[in-house]
């Protein structure tokens, strides 16, 4: 008969706990996919045969290449940790992620990962006035390119945006040198959805906010059709005639802060390799983080956002 030591009982009952919690944890939302599940190596740094102290290279094991480099204080992990951090704490906030649509994608080295998920069961269609969900992001990297965080907005059907809340940040972020346990993101998650729903009503209530198309272009002009040079900030008036066209194209939602909201996140949702090379998802994410900017600023802010008076009419 085989006889169990305490040891071996303790590292069973570990093993099938884990076991369990990632059954329920696949019941939620699927498992990370493999060409992300890795665990960097680093590798010290060297010049002229000798160790640069405190530095280290990044390496994907999976296709033995650099894929950045940082400092002591920089860890790196396993996406999956973050990945099932955050499963589980949609676990224990009862968040319903029945049917939720889940797209990983990331940078072309896997140095940086992005996650989108659609949560189907929760609509806001009644505050809004038209189709929609729920949606989150989650982000990583092991190159230091881009924050480990979570995100959530609203998903709107009619045109495929995300629509990244107009009043308040809702997001989670962390540095690298930290990490989040589930009850954290177990109590964020939890409120997303009622604070989405007020986001709604503020984005319902842009639909009575009529604006004059002088304004527009020139918001449009000096908020994002710009670029930096070495003497200053200059109009990229191609770009400009582009978004004027997709600020065309949202005329069905009606000449109000919505069609100037509408053209924003489209901006920051459809995004195009303009030339070959092009790393799709680190543009994807520097120009969603521009737009944001551009939501959250002052100009936007007090031209197209709705006044108390107006979202309690």
């Amino acid at each position: 008969m085989f006889e169990y030591s305490f040891d071996n009982t303790v590292q069973e009952v570990i093993a099938t706990t884990k076991e369990s919690v990632m059954s329920d944890l696949d019941l939620v939302l699927p498992p990370l996919d493999p060409a992300y599940d890795y665990t960097p190596v680093h590798e010290p740094q060297t010049r002229n045969g000798k160790v640069i102290e405190n530095a280290f290279w990044v390496i994907n094991p999976l296709t033995d290449s650099v894929i950045g480099s940082g400092k002591s204080v920089h860890r790196t992990a396993n996406f999956s940790n973050f990945w099932d951090t955050f499963r589980e704490g949609l676990l224990k906030a009862n968040v319903d992620t029945t049917g939720a649509e889940v797209k990983f994608s990331g940078t072309s080295n896997q140095s940086a990962l992005s996650v989108k998920v659609i949560f189907k069961n929760y609509d806001f269609t009644k505050q809004l006035g038209e189709a929609s969900h729920m949606m989150m992001t989650v982000r990583d990297s092991h190159d230091q390119s881009v924050k480990r965080s979570i995100n959530a907005m609203i998903y709107r059907l009619a045109c495929l945006n995300g629509m990244v809340a107009p009043r308040e940040r809702l997001g989670f972020s962390e540095k690298h040198t930290t990490n989040a346990d589930p009850e954290t993101l177990a109590k964020v998650a939890a409120d997303y959805p009622i604070r989405l729903k007020a986001e709604a009503g503020i984005m319902q209530a842009m639909t009575r906010i009529k604006i004059e198309r002088d304004q527009v272009i020139d918001f449009f002009r000096r908020n994002v059709a710009t670029y930096k040079t070495k003497t200053g900030v200059k109009v990229n008036d191609k770009m400009l005639e582009r978004i004027i066209g997709i600020f065309d194209n949202y005329r069905s939602v009606g000449s109000n802060a919505y069609q100037v909201y509408n053209t924003l996140t489209h901006l920051s949702t459809h995004i195009e390799a303009v030339r070959d090379g092009t790393d799709v998802e680190r543009k994807r994410i520097r120009i969603e983080q521009d737009i944001e900017g551009v939501i959250h600023g002052e100009e936007f802010q007090r031209l197209f956002m709705p006044s108390p008076e107006l979202l309690a009419a």
